[in-house]
């Protein structure tokens, strides 16, 4: 195994493990839910926004590894973000997916976000790897208060 392919292994593993703000969060005022019906992975992602500001960020679901990994790692890294920064994130993450890591720079997906990108070689789990993302970018896009999570 390469180098890298055991670091992006180590990276998801962590995150199945040890996942980073799991849980409900009751002073949510965005909520995005994704839902892959071919392999029955689930992901709601819930947002606290304030100014433009992602302020708070955590998701609750279940499936395989790879989306509960990827949960946690969209949860962690978009806490924080200001909306444009958030969004841009979530484009770098797809296309780092889909089109593998020499499509985007790496200051684009910082951090462990380049975990991800193992996901490429494997077209059948990119809706696995992506499920959080495109929960987090409906959720950017929807409005204050809104609740999708039944959407």
């Amino acid at each position: 195994m390469s180098e890298n392919a055991e670091f992006y292994q180590a990276v998801i593993d962590d995150h199945r493990r040890r996942p980073r703000r799991r849980g409900p969060l009751p002073t949510a005022n965005r909520v995005a839910a994704r839902e892959n019906p071919t392999c029955g992975d689930l992901c709601t992602l819930r947002l606290r926004v304030e100014a433009g500001r992602i302020v708070e960020a955590a998701f609750t679901g279940a499936g395989c590894a790879l989306s509960q990994a990827s949960a946690s790692l969209a949860a962690s890294s978009l806490e924080g973000l200001e909306f444009a920064r958030a969004a841009a994130l979530v484009a770098a993450v797809e296309k780092l997916v889909r089109n593998g890591p020499g499509a985007v720079a790496s200051e684009e997906t910082p951090g462990d976000l380049a975990a991800l990108a193992a996901a490429h070689a494997l077209p059948a789990r990119h809706a696995c790897a992506l499920l959080a993302w495109q929960a987090a970018g409906q959720a950017l896009q929807s409005p204050e208060g809104a609740d999708r999570e039944n959407a």
